[in-house]
């Protein structure tokens, strides 16, 4: 998300990867709802990360920007090692109890800085499942199914 701006055109962002590579310098994201293509001219990550964005010079330019999404699809970002997943791969699977049972599809992660949560709809209802060892339990990808041990006080 784009916020602030700097005085040579820099965007202050609320980074909501912590997979920084995606946001090196020369990689192309796709900006607002119009998803317009352009490129990371430099990355300045610490407590206020900016970036510099190809034809962003000024700070109005900059301001035009404030709220607009900034995002890469799966298909160009940089691959995960084996048994890694974006959030957005898991979008729309099926969730199950270690015994096997149905507890509804993956239908929203949302991130919370210490672990992401899995919000998960069924016919239950929502439940929120958060993203540990402890409760996540396996993933098989062919499948599209995430198996998780639920912990009393998850339904929603």
């Amino acid at each position: 998300m784009l916020g602030a701006f700097g005085v040579r055109g820099d965007v202050r962002v609320r980074v909501e990867t912590d997979v920084l590579a995606n946001l090196e310098a020369g990689r192309r994201v796709y900006v607002g709802p119009s998803r317009r293509p352009t490129e990371i001219e430099a990355f300045h990550p610490g407590v206020k990360p900016r970036l510099k964005l190809r034809g962003v010079h000024t700070r109005e330019e900059a301001r035009d920007l404030r709220g607009a999404e900034i995002s890469v699809p799966l298909t160009e970002a940089v691959p995960l090692p084996d048994g890694s997943f974006y959030g957005a791969e898991m979008i729309g699977v099926r969730v199950v109890s270690l015994t096997g049972e149905a507890i509804g599809t993956l239908r929203e992660v949302i991130a919370t800085g210490s672990n992401d949560v899995y919000v998960v709809r069924g016919p239950d209802g929502e439940v929120l499942v958060p993203a540990i060892a402890d409760v996540v339990r396996g993933f098989d990808p062919e499948r599209r199914e995430l198996t998780v041990e639920l912990i009393e006080g998850l339904l929603a």
